[in-house]
């Protein structure tokens, strides 16, 4: 059991802001948390728009939705990390926390646990958390001592109390992470993807783990992508889309409901998405088969990690000359590290990566540009400083002189408005006109397979439907493409071929008119997620 006792706070400087072991009678029915129109820009984007939230004590909340949703800023927002533009986050019916900075919300009762642990290294475990206790609530009924040996021994670190943080394997990180939370001796402990990066086995570990710290009675507020885990902890799940609540109410609840399932796979009524496979059956055959020699491009058990993170695992996948593959899943279930691997980003942990039946598994990405494998990363990284002609002429830096007209021509051809604004910055584009002239000086490389990774991020449904439509065009071309992309619908209309990704793992793969959508939103939604 975790310790959750306290006592007034001496550093607060003020009796309106002070938890105490026993609440007033009169905020005794409080919720813990309320959350009133919160609204967060970051200059012309609004990541959360207007959320309002109550959060009863001792309540276990899920927050999920698709890639910028705005969940994490919502876990900032609550922790003092980051500060609303507009609206109200009250703690126990009395303290606004929004207006506070983030070590006097620590003292209050609120605690964050990160997706990555970022422990004070050169430190022990129990160093680490003793500056846990010291900067979260005063406690009066144990020592600090006694209460970081309680918080060892709940998270299990005990028996490695005086080994260095730097140390430690990844779950013993993630026990760390959230073992420093409970230190500060929260009333509310905001959990941000804590199980991401581990197997199957060290999920349910660490699930059980926060059912614990649950069960003592502490408020949670989880934001979290596996379905598995919302439905293991959440007894209440809210969704977010573009900033905006668009669902709440049980795990089973939210994901039956269509509104979220069409935010996860995309919808039917979208301009130009035909049915799944639809490109693959107007070409009737064109696509060479993938076994044997024929593959373009092939990984063979493919893993790959970030550090302690293992992120791919056991990867087979091919494409074809000429084929649009779409990589398919949830966020951080590794389809960006995937691109990264293709392109030479990314260095395998092992595995194999060959082109044309060439071996390219060590060459850096500089050496995979000439062979022919572009990618086109997510965030658009164009040069805003310079024009959009200078943007595009960047993409085939290294091709003779002679071959730019031609080149700039092609590329004018599928994105026309990139012509009529040549000489402008790319700073003063649009995000949808920015996100061509990033695919634009990509096919200024002469690709013959293009990674294009979550290219319709943060566009509206307009601009997504234009920049739909010109890979279409690309695809009639003959380049090849590895498409990493959050609607399923818009994908498989397409694509030639998918694979969907879950936990590092490839889950499903087959023809895009073979994979149902029904099947695909299981591994999205359903709480029965392969682990």
């Amino acid at each position: 059991m975790i310790p959750t006792n306290s006592a007034p706070d001496p550093h607060s400087g003020s009796t309106a802001m002070t938890p105490s072991a026993t609440l007033d009678p009169s905020r005794e029915h409080a919720p813990a948390l309320e959350l009133t129109e919160i609204t967060r820009r970051f200059g012309g984007v609004t990541a959360v728009d207007g959320v309002s939230l109550t959060i009863e004590r001792g309540e276990a909340l899920a927050i999920i939705g698709p890639n910028g949703a705005g969940k994490s800023t919502c876990l900032r927002l609550i922790a003092g990390q980051d500060r609303p533009t507009a609206g109200s986050i009250v703690l126990d019916g009395t303290v606004r926390v929004d207006r506070l900075p983030a070590y006097k919300v620590a003292r209050l009762g609120i605690a964050l646990a990160r997706q990555i642990p970022r422990p004070l290294r050169r430190l022990t475990v129990r160093e680490n958390l003793l500056a846990g206790a010291h900067a979260g609530r005063d406690r009066r009924q144990v020592s600090e001592t006694e209460h970081v040996d309680h918080v060892l021994e709940a998270t299990e670190l005990a028996g490695k109390a005086p080994r260095l943080a730097g140390q430690l394997g990844l779950l013993d990180l993630k026990r760390l992470e959230l073992a420093r939370a409970l230190a500060t001796s929260p009333r509310v402990l905001l959990l941000d993807e804590v199980a991401a990066g581990l197997t199957a086995e060290e999920r349910s570990d660490l699930v059980r783990l926060v059912r614990e710290v649950h069960r003592s009675g502490i408020t949670l507020v989880l934001v979290e992508h596996d379905p598995s885990i919302v439905s293991a902890l959440a007894e209440r799940v809210v969704v977010l889309d573009w900033g905006e609540q668009i669902a709440a109410g049980t795990p089973e609840q939210v994901a039956a409901d269509p509104r979220v399932r069409e935010v996860y796979l995309g919808t039917k009524q979208e301009a130009g998405a035909g049915e799944p496979g639809a490109r693959a059956t107007a070409r009737a055959g064109a696509v060479p088969e993938t076994n044997g020699g024929s593959a373009l491009l092939s990984l063979a058990g493919v893993s790959a990690s970030y550090g302690l993170l293992r992120v791919l695992e056991d990867i087979n996948l091919d494409v074809a000359a000429g084929e649009v593959v779409a990589v398919l899943g949830r966020n951080g279930a590794g389809k960006s590290t995937l691109a990264r691997v293709i392109s030479g980003l990314m260095p395998v942990s092992s595995g194999s990566v060959r082109w044309q039946e060439r071996e390219i598994t060590g060459a850096p990405a500089h050496r995979r540009t000439p062979l022919g494998i572009v990618h086109c990363q997510e965030g658009r990284r164009i040069f805003v400083g310079l024009t959009v002609e200078e943007n595009l002429r960047i993409g085939a830096y290294g091709a003779p002189g002679q071959e730019l007209p031609r080149r700039l021509a092609e590329v004018h051809k599928i994105f026309p408005v990139l012509a009529d604004r040549a000489g402008q910055q790319g700073s003063t584009l649009s995000g949808g006109q920015q996100q061509m002239l990033a695919i634009g000086r990509a096919l200024m490389a002469q690709p013959r397979l293009l990674v294009l990774d979550e290219v319709t991020l943060g566009l509206s449904p307009k601009a997504a439907d234009e920049i739909f439509e010109a890979l279409e065009r690309i695809a009639a071309t003959g380049v090849a493409m590895v498409l990493v992309e959050q609607n399923v619908h818009r994908s498989l209309a397409l694509a030639d071929r998918a694979y969907v990704i879950d936990h590092g793992r490839i889950a499903l793969e087959g023809a895009a008119h073979e994979l149902g959508e029904a099947q695909i939103g299981d591994v999205y939604l359903s709480n029965g997620a392969r682990k």
